[in-house]
């Protein structure tokens, strides 16, 4: 047995071990992803968001949220057409969302995708105030009715997400920064090109194990 056999066997053990030990426990119904626009760097790398996805539904996961955070000079266009026939290609509904552009994805599998490139959740809860206040201008509400449900119907993405994964560093993002007020945060060192199925399956089994208190 050559010893990459050998290592292949015991990661996959090692896998099913993870598996037999999160199924039946909590699993979280949203999941939120952050990843570079420098990790999706080629073909492979773009391919495993479908991956990610398939990892997420398999766990029973009900939604799944992904920011590519950009750089500046990035082809934001370019990559979104990339992203959103890879993952219209995989069969999972949702949307693809990039500064100025939403498009749909349409599927049969249980997982909704939601994808943003480059759209923050300050581009994302400003717009939202702004269309809020247009129609207070145009006296369809009053500033009275404000209230945190009439905000939440007009932000982009709607899954609150339990787990929030950042990969390649330890710091937060600014993305869904009015959805993700609860949730749990894990912080990964293993950059997206590293990703495995078993990384996804230690941050949620990292959140089984925690006792959410959501605010209190």
């Amino acid at each position: 047995m050559t010893g990459m056999l050998a290592r292949q066997i015991a990661y996959r053990f090692y896998e099913k071990s993870m598996l037999r030990s999160i199924k039946g426990e909590r699993v979280p119904k949203c999941i939120a992803v952050v990843v570079s626009d420098a990790d999706l760097v080629d073909r492979p790398s773009t391919l495993k968001l479908a991956s990610l996805a398939e990892w997420c539904t398999e766990m029973g996961v009900g939604e799944l949220s992904i920011y590519v955070s950009t750089t500046e000079g990035s082809t934001v266009p370019g990559l979104a057409d990339c992203i959103y026939q890879t993952l219209q290609g995989a069969g999972f509904p949702g949307k693809v969302v990039s500064p100025g552009k939403v498009r749909q994805l349409t599927g049969h599998k249980p997982l909704t995708v939601s994808l943003s490139i480059g759209y923050g959740g300050k581009h994302e809860l400003t717009n939202a105030l702004r269309e809020i206040m247009e129609d207070v201008r145009a006296g369809k509400i009053q500033p009275k009715d404000i209230d945190e449900a009439m905000v939440e119907a007009h932000l982009i993405f709607r899954c609150e997400p339990d787990l929030f994964i950042r990969t390649g560093e330890e710091r937060l993002s600014d993305f869904l920064i009015w959805q993700s007020v609860y949730s749990e945060l894990y912080f990964t060192d293993v950059n997206w090109e590293e990703f495995r199925k078993v990384d996804l399956l230690r941050a949620i089994r990292d959140y089984q194990l925690r006792q959410r208190r959501f605010g209190k």
